[in-house]
């Protein structure tokens, strides 16, 4: 088993939190670990890219799939600058956010993914890929608590209410991702994690 692990879940579902309480328990255990947040943006870029003006559709398809390959770059550059280069060391890497997260957003906006697939068909599997669930509501509270830092669609109800039905969809659909309560205790999902990695 490789040491790769992936935290997926919409904006306000705990990410960050069980990401970085996960890493610090893991280094308890003597597996070092780090956290990557492949998808983290630049938000100047993101902002341009965003701002491209509509030929003639305000909802122009080919603005979403020029962000979808921007996202896809910046997972295939952080898997190549270091995600490898961590599991190579024999650290453990946890993600912040993994494909799942890119799918779930691009399929909001009508962005096929398997249209990117021979690209991210380049990136290593995780050994665990978590899904935390979270209902709307508590979604968007934790969200407005943090607005600064929440991301523009993170406060939209149709956006939260699109990806939590997403990655239910996702978790029926494939046994091998650990779905967990968003809503949990932190150290509860750590132990949950930890537990169905066998690590004590």
């Amino acid at each position: 088993m490789n040491g790769l692990f992936a935290i997926c879940g919409p904006p306000g579902a705990g990410k960050s939190t069980l990401a970085e309480a996960l890493s610090l328990a893991l280094a308890a255990a003597d597996r070092p670990c780090q956290v990557v947040a492949p998808l983290q943006a630049n938000s100047a870029l993101v902002r341009r890219i965003s701002g491209l003006p509509s030929p003639s559709d305000p909802s122009w398809p080919e603005r979403e799939r020029l962000m979808s390959d921007y996202f896809t770059l910046r997972l295939l550059e952080a898997t190549e600058l270091e995600i490898a280069p961590a599991l190579g060391a024999g650290r453990w890497v946890i993600t912040d956010r993994w494909v799942p997260d890119q799918i779930v957003n691009q399929t909001f906006f009508g962005v096929e993914p398997v249209t990117r697939q021979p690209a991210l068909g380049r990136l290593p599997r995780p050994a665990v890929t978590v899904l935390l669930d979270v209902d709307v509501e508590t979604a968007l509270r934790r969200n407005e608590e943090r607005c600064r830092s929440a991301g523009p669609f993170a406060l939209r109800r149709d956006f939260l209410e699109h990806a939590r039905q997403a990655y239910r969809k996702m978790a029926s659909d494939d046994t091998t991702l650990l779905s967990l309560d968003g809503t949990a205790p932190t150290h509860r999902n750590v132990e949950l994690i930890l537990q169905h990695l066998e690590v004590s």
